[in-house]
């Protein structure tokens, strides 16, 4: 008898960390930090110590339902398991823009960031290199990809030490001394509102951390792992966003720029003059190539759960490669509409992944307060528990209702797509949506996270 192919399970907590902070990509805040500085009209920090707290609270629920459930599917596995099949198949549908659209949308960024250093080359191009190169080694095994995935954030993390001790050495000359202030956080021009507008921008630098929960079958001891793992990938993105917000509102305060959408590169050409601009540019798009690869990763187990529970229409999803142990099928999928960047306007699909995510955040704090509700067999502690759970859906809440009319438009269209597929599948809602496959029911069972220790424990 032939054994059934599974996922290789070769994480450890940190790999699965580095994973989930590669995916938030920290340089990012370079290029958002106009923005920001914009719209808190200089306290960029407050609105980043803000969206980290609020953040670190999904984060906690992710944990818990990641530790109850170990299995690959995030958002779509708890509520499943939490609720039913079918509201478990809206959420991962609604989640999939999130998924479908980041590897697009940051395959669209790698590629224009290609063409400022070598212009002669259109974009077009470095959009099939990437997606061709990402999915390439995500073919290969999360073996492969986490090897790579270490070096490239080593550099990232590298460059940004080196950007910090530049600001501080631009601040430690006596000529700035009197730049040291509490600003960043708390100035005459910028108010709650401000502050609070920015904070709901500033959690979109985070999206992706999630994506460490659907690794859970690919992460030796699961259960432990990955609640630490996706905690540690938010928290010390967090530290990242508001220790160099911080230092760059200090070396250039206040919000006015020669060109908003590049302050975070003026304030780099200033503290580090034009080769370091030059170095730290050529390290951004390789970042913005592990976080497209990150993302792609994620999407795909994503759509292989999905298959594998029988929800999706093809079965080819549910299909691991017999040596690599990987969804090819999903990759090779994911790396076609990384192709399709070419053609989408940049901001609507930033629209579809915000809709995504945030209603992924609130899905999941829910599933932990009516989990833990239910007693005896829920997810462990008291009213702690229960708080943290709802002051994370509060959080996730705020950040939905915060979206733009079009992401919100974008979001009802594509949520009400999935209930007229999900009405065709159910026949009027009159039947399960699991009905009649042995695939999907056999792995309901999964999620046990006794059976999951056992099956790390004899790995």
């Amino acid at each position: 008898m032939t054994t059934p192919v599974s996922l290789d399970r070769r994480l450890n907590t940190v790999s699965a960390a580095l994973f989930g902070l590669s995916y938030i990509c920290p340089t990012v805040i370079i290029s958002t930090f106009g923005l920001l500085a914009e719209t808190t009209h200089g306290a960029s920090a407050s609105a980043y110590l803000i969206a980290t707290l609020a953040v670190l609270l999904t984060a906690v629920s992710y944990g818990r339902m990641a530790a109850r459930y170990p299995a690959a599917g995030s958002a779509y596995t708890y509520v499943s398991n939490v609720a039913t099949p079918s509201i478990g198949f809206l959420t991962g549908w609604v989640l999939s823009l999130d998924y479908l659209f980041i590897p697009m949308v940051i395959c669209l960024f790698t590629a224009k960031a290609f063409e400022v250093l070598l212009p002669a080359i259109s974009f077009r191009f470095w959009v099939v290199a990437v997606a061709v190169c990402t999915t390439l080694i995500n073919v290969l095994g999360i073996q492969i990809a986490d090897r790579v995935n270490l070096s490239i954030m080593a550099a990232q993390l590298a460059v940004l030490l080196a950007f910090v001790c530049f600001c501080l050495g631009f601040l430690g000359d006596a000529r700035h001394a009197a730049a040291w202030s509490f600003a960043p956080f708390v100035n005459s021009a910028s108010g709650v509102p401000a502050i609070m507008g920015g904070a709901a921008i500033a959690a979109y630098s985070f999206l992706g951390f999630d994506a460490v929960t659907t690794l859970s079958e690919e992460t030796r001891d699961p259960t432990r792992s990955i609640p630490r793992a996706t905690f540690l990938a938010a928290a010390a993105g967090g530290v990242i966003f508001l220790t160099v917000s911080f230092l760059m509102a200090l070396v250039h305060p206040g919000e006015r720029f020669q060109d908003l959408d590049n302050a975070g590169f003026e304030i780099i050409a200033t503290v580090g003059g034009p080769r370091f601009l030059w170095t730290f540019t050529a390290v951004l798009i390789v970042s913005y190539i592990a976080a497209v690869m990150c993302a792609q990763a994620g999407s795909s187990r994503l759509l292989y759960v999905m298959g594998r529970d029988g929800v999706m229409p093809v079965r080819r999803f549910a299909q691991l490669h017999a040596r690599w142990r990987t969804p090819v099928f999903n990759l090779i999928l994911m790396g076609l509409v990384m192709m399709g960047g070419e053609f989408v306007d940049v901001e609507t699909a930033a629209s579809c992944v915000n809709f995504g995510a945030f209603n992924a955040f609130l899905a999941v704090n829910l599933c932990v307060f009516v989990d833990r509700l239910r007693g005896e067999r829920g997810v462990r502690g008291g009213a702690w528990t229960l708080l943290q759970a709802g002051g994370g859906a509060l959080a996730s809440l705020w950040l939905l209702i915060s979206l733009q009319k079009a992401a919100l438009t974008v979001g009802g269209i594509w949520l009400f797509a999935g209930l007229a597929y999900l009405a065709y599948r159910t026949r009027g809602f009159r039947r399960d949506l699991r009905q009649g496959s042995a695939v999907g029911a056999a792995t309901v069972g999964t999620a046990d996270p006794a059976r999951t220790r056992k099956v790390s424990a004899s790995e």
